[in-house]
């Protein structure tokens, strides 16, 4: 079993919501979704719903309902606005999905979708950014990482038992980010768990520990298989037995079916034993089986329920995406945390969501404590599925195709000197994943990676292309995304300096800003002047530090400077406090 971050804050508040006073909610921006007949929701994922998140009926049909609205919405956002949107959450106390933008030329999109905007100083590329900056320095005392779209900031979870010259580097280090970045502590490290086949139920990798099936999947050519966690498949051609004990198939295949690395938790085990039949459903031990009606990326605060053949049936709200995880013996990037519980066994078992079946993940992680212990605090860890069905080239077994056209998410218009390495991932939702990418108008030096979508390479030839991206769905529908991609002559392109904002600061306190510059050639020279009495910026790092010793307001000029001489400059406001 692994075991998550127990986080000291993981929305308790959610317990206690009923949903009872969703249509007297205040009117906002655009008016909120009024709750209809809820989704065909099985008897199984009501019952868990009620107990799991403490609703009443009444509480879960008016949930389910304005779930379904938020997914609408968040379809119709990634379509318009996609790269940038800096975060999308649901909020369960009004029942709305809420959307983050930078630019107040995009919040009237925003509600003409339904959500409710938010105008916040990061960007999505710049939360990634750090993120990603984070995951390179590494570090002793580092226990997971990853984007928080309710805060706008990256969420660190550090273990406060380590107090070396190690950890304390690190520390220092993420203050330098400045409040691009929120710290939090726990003391519970990541640790590691371990007829017809249906999610959720038992399978056992040769003499090892059991584990969960998580979704019967047909290969390429139609061959029988299922997903399951990376870490129960680490094992080359390993035989793998179903429930009843009988042999059902081969596990990690050829050593080319198990990820249990930073690219993700997931597996996939062929089902080549006669006897042995897909089933489009995911247990519900007992209380009605989940039917799946396809595959999507889970949103934060929506609903999800996972089957293990350790706890059964368990719901919860997923909290954060995009998460990175030290386990202590792998870095995985990209996991989901949800509010649920779970055991040793669960692994690789089965989520789905709360309105209509969809699965979004394989079971990673979970809590130290368990479902039926009363110490700690309890939620799970999951991997998303469309990623193990791209890697795998997969098709989810529904009953059948899934419903809907494919989506694919907006880009922006991007700029990039020529001879520099660039890379975009591209995303879809819709249709019946897997999908199959392919792209037109590339600038020169750079290609599309058919499983994932991700475009990369280094730009050969200057000028402006027009770009379109299509991802096609195993059912042959397609979805496409157009932008223009501009590739500069190096050095003809200017920097860019983003604006941290007015800052209030304390004589005697320590101060800690970062500036974020992109575009022109690297690398950047930053410089201030007039900046607060005790204050400096590292020409190299762009990080404003020291301590003030005098109160008072000042407007320093901050600039960058690139490789080719080219300036961009803000002014921001100091106010010094004693």
């Amino acid at each position: 079993m692994r075991s998550p971050t127990c986080r000291r804050a993981v929305t308790a508040a959610v317990a206690a919501v009923t949903f009872a006073g969703l249509a007297a909610l205040p009117a906002h921006a655009s008016a909120p979704p009024v709750p209809g007949p809820a989704p065909s929701v099985p008897a199984d994922v009501r019952t868990a719903m009620a107990r799991d998140l403490g609703l009443t009926a009444e509480g879960v049909r008016l949930r389910t309902a304005a779930e379904r609205g938020a997914g609408r919405s968040a379809t119709t956002l990634r379509a318009t606005l996609g790269d940038r949107l800096a975060g999308l959450w649901f909020d369960a106390a009004d029942g709305r999905l809420h959307a983050d933008v930078t630019a107040a030329a995009d919040i009237g999109a925003v509600a003409r979708a339904g959500a409710v905007p938010r105008l916040v100083r990061h960007s999505g590329a710049q939360l990634d950014a750090a993120t990603r900056q984070i995951t390179a320095w590494g570090g002793a005392g580092l226990l997971s990482w990853g984007p928080d779209t309710r805060t706008n900031q990256v969420d660190v979870v550090l273990d406060p038992a380590r107090s070396d010259a190690t950890t304390s580097a690190v520390r220092g280090r993420l203050a330098s980010l400045g409040d691009l970045v929120k710290v939090s502590e726990s003391y519970d490290a990541p640790r590691q768990q371990g007829g017809a086949v249906v999610g959720g139920e038992s399978w056992v990798p040769g003499t090892e520990s059991p584990c969960s099936i998580g979704f019967p999947v047909a290969r390429s050519g139609g061959a029988k298989a299922f997903l399951t966690a990376g870490h129960c498949t680490n094992d080359v051609d390993q035989p793998a037995y179903g429930k009843d004990g009988s042999r059902m198939g081969t596990s990690n295949k050829n050593g080319t079916g198990s990820v249990d690395s930073a690219d993700g938790d997931f597996g996939i085990v062929d089902v080549d034993q006669a006897g042995w039949d897909l089933s489009s459903k995911v247990s519900g031990w007992g209380k009605g089986d989940v039917n799946l009606t396809g595959s999507e990326d889970a949103v934060v605060g929506t609903a999800v329920c996972h089957s293990g053949r350790t706890t059964g049936f368990q719901c919860g709200e997923v909290t954060k995406v995009d998460q990175t995880v030290d386990y202590g013996n792998v870095v995985i990037n990209g996991l989901s945390y949800t509010s649920a519980c779970s055991a040793g066994g669960d692994s690789g078992g089965s989520y789905v969501t709360a309105t209509g079946g969809k699965a979004v993940g394989l079971h990673s992680g979970g809590g130290s404590a368990t479902c039926s212990s009363g110490s700690g605090e309890k939620f799970t860890i999951f991997q998303p599925v469309n990623e193990a069905l791209a890697t795998f080239g997969a098709t989810l077994a529904t009953a059948s195709p899934q419903p809907g056209e494919v989506t694919v998410a907006a880009v922006s218009s991007r700029s990039t000197p020529a001879g520099s390495a660039v890379e975009l991932k591209n995303s879809a939702e819709g249709g019946t994943a897997p999908y199959t990418w392919s792209a037109a108008g590339l600038p020169p030096g750079l290609a599309v990676v058919a499983a994932t979508g991700t475009v990369s390479g280094t730009p050969a030839k200057a000028g402006s292309y027009a770009v379109t991206v299509t991802a096609t769905d195993s059912a042959g529908r397609s979805g496409s995304a157009g932008f223009t991609w501009t590739v500069t002559t190096p050095g003809t392109g200017g920097p860019t300096l983003t604006d941290p904002g007015s800052q209030s600061v304390y004589v005697g306190r320590p101060v800690s800003v970062a500036l974020h510059a992109a575009g022109g050639t690297g690398p950047y020279t930053f410089t201030a002047t007039n900046l607060p009495a005790g204050l400096t910026v590292g020409a190299a790092t762009g990080v404003i530090s020291g301590t003030p010793t005098a109160w008072g307001s000042r407007s320093a000029a901050l600039t960058v400077t690139d490789a080719a001489g080219k300036k961009a400059s803000v002014t921001v406001t100091f106010t010094v406090w004693f």
